[in-house]
């Protein structure tokens, strides 16, 4: 005789995994195309505009990352010259910042195929 759960009380209790599942999915999406998508963008899309520096705004000072999105956006489009007038500190950050991607791709691939095999091999049908 073969026990099968009632319906929708299966689905109850699998949710949450298959919640992970496109959750993690979707983190993978978004590790991806963010890199694409700067890469696109012009060198100089963030040179113009307001402030968002919260030392500049209240205080009307400089911190040590004023102008470090703009210093990272001409690094990864190879302007060593214009990277280093905005901020020195972009030729350490933006190396330590792929690091931390790139581990952090991994850690997410890992967990899609975990997820994965677990969504899969969980499915009543």
């Amino acid at each position: 005789m073969n026990h099968r759960p009632l319906p929708g009380v299966y689905d109850f209790y699998l949710w949450p995994m298959r919640f992970r599942y496109y959750f993690t999915i979707a983190k993978l999406i978004l590790i991806v195309f963010t890199p694409i998508v700067l890469l696109i963008l012009p060198a100089d899309f963030f040179d113009s505009g307001q402030s968002i520096c919260l030392s500049k705004l209240f205080f009307n000072t400089e911190c040590f990352a004023c102008g470090l999105t703009r210093a990272s956006m001409h690094l990864v489009h190879l302007e060593f010259q214009q990277a280093s007038s905005y901020n020195m500190l972009c030729f350490i950050a933006v190396p330590l910042l792929a690091v931390i991607w790139v581990q952090w791709f991994f850690k997410e691939w890992k967990l899609y195929k975990k997820y994965r095999v677990s969504v899969i091999t969980s499915n009543p049908s």
